[in-house]
């Protein structure tokens, strides 16, 4: 494992879902149900989702490097336009109404529906393709999974504690700019590096 190879995942993964959906159903169950459950089902569906995209990405490291350049790339920026893509989503409010229905229920139905809602918007998101893509690129899963899953609980963590009063504070647009443009920058580098 590389300290400086989890370090730097942490940083883009984290900066990746500050704006993401999951930030923001983080906001929302940790708000409506109980917090160490919800982040109980998370951290179960995190580790999930990062176990899958980098055996993924360990298994796409064995593209020759120009073609594995390009199609990186070009995630990444199919990854910035999902990001403008959430900005405009509606996607909180029916989130919000599940955490409502689940605030009734015990111990069990929350860490399930944390899960749920965690597991299902991670599921072929941004984070996850840009988690295959670095442990493709690095040719280091280990790293990229360990970095991946601490920027992931991290910012979760942030979301369900403190999430409703940061939000209050900071804009959320200005945020999500600044990672489209991360994300369109690493595309960008990853397409230029192979050509």
């Amino acid at each position: 494992m590389h300290f400086s190879l989890i370090a730097t995942t942490f940083v883009i993964i984290l900066l990746a879902e500050l704006p993401d959906k999951t930030m923001i159903s983080s906001v929302i169950m940790g708000s409506k149900l109980v917090p160490q459950r919800v982040l109980l089902g998370a951290s179960a569906a995190f580790a999930i989702q990062v176990i899958i995209a980098v055996s993924i990405g360990g298994l796409v490291s064995r593209i020759p490097r120009r073609p594995l350049g390009l199609a990186i790339g070009i995630i990444f920026l199919i990854g910035a336009a999902l990001i403008v893509r959430d900005m405009i989503s509606e996607e909180a409010e029916r989130e919000e109404t599940l955490a409502k229905r689940a605030s009734k229920e015990g111990f069990r139905s929350q860490v399930f529906l944390a899960f749920g809602v965690i597991f299902l918007a991670e599921f072929g998101d941004i984070t996850q393709i840009a988690i295959a893509n670095l442990a493709a690129k690095t040719g280091d899963p280990l790293s990229v999974g360990v970095g991946s899953f601490l920027g992931l609980l991290t910012i979760t963590t942030l979301g369900i504690y403190f999430g409703s009063k940061v939000l209050s504070k900071v804009p959320i647009k200005p945020v999500q700019i600044i990672s489209t443009f991360i994300m369109a920058g690493l595309g960008l580098f990853s397409i230029l590096s192979v050509i």
